[in-house]
C-alpha cells in the first residue's frame, strides 16, 4: 500500500489510469477464465472482490472516505423520496416474474459481481479519476 500512496501523491491521474487498466484488462481476462472453467463470473467475482477490498481498505486507511463520497449523505430523509421513481424503474422488469436462464449459482455470481462492479466503477471513475481531474482543473 505504500507504493500506492507514493504513486497517488506523485501523479493522481496516472494512479487512476493504472486502476482503470487493471480493472478493464483484469475483468476481461477473468471473464475468459470463468468461461473456460464453465461457471460464468466465478473468477470475475473473486477479482472484483479483491479489487474492491483493496480500494476500500486503501481509502479507509488514508482517511479519504469523505473525499470520495463514502460517508453519510447530507440529504434529509425527505430528500430521499426523489429516489422512489428510480427504484420503480429498476424493479419494473421483475413485477410480472422472471425466467431463470442460468443456474442459481451463476445467477448469484452475476448479481454479486455486478454489485461489486458498480462500486468499483464509481470509485475508479468518479472517485480516483474525476477528483484528480477536478484538482488539476482539467475539463
Amino acid at each position: 500500500m505504500d507504493k500506492m500512496n507514493k504513486l497517488y501523491e506523485k501523479n493522481g491521474i496516472l494512479f487512476a489510469i493504472i486502476w482503470i487498466v487493471v480493472y478493464v484488462v483484469g475483468l476481461s481476462l477473468a471473464d475468459g477464465f470463468s468461461r473456460t472453467i464453465g461457471v460464468e463470473k466465478s473468477v470475475s467475482l473473486v477479482l472484483c472482490l479483491i479489487l474492491t477490498l483493496t480500494a476500500a481498505s486503501w481509502i479507509k486507511k488514508n482517511n479519504y472516505l469523505e473525499k470520495y463520497g463514502l460517508c453519510r449523505p447530507c440529504v434529509s430523509m425527505r430528500g430521499m423520496l426523489y429516489y422512489i421513481p428510480l427504484v420503480v424503474i429498476a424493479t419494473i422488469n421483475v413485477w410480472y416474474g422472471f425466467a431463470m436462464n442460468m443456474s442459481p449459482l451463476e445467477s448469484l455470481l452475476y448479481v454479486l459481481s455486478m454489485l461489486l462492479v458498480g462500486f468499483l466503477e464509481e470509485i475508479i471513475f468518479r472517485g480516483f479519476l474525476f477528483v484528480e481531474m477536478a484538482k488539476d482543473n482539467l475539463k
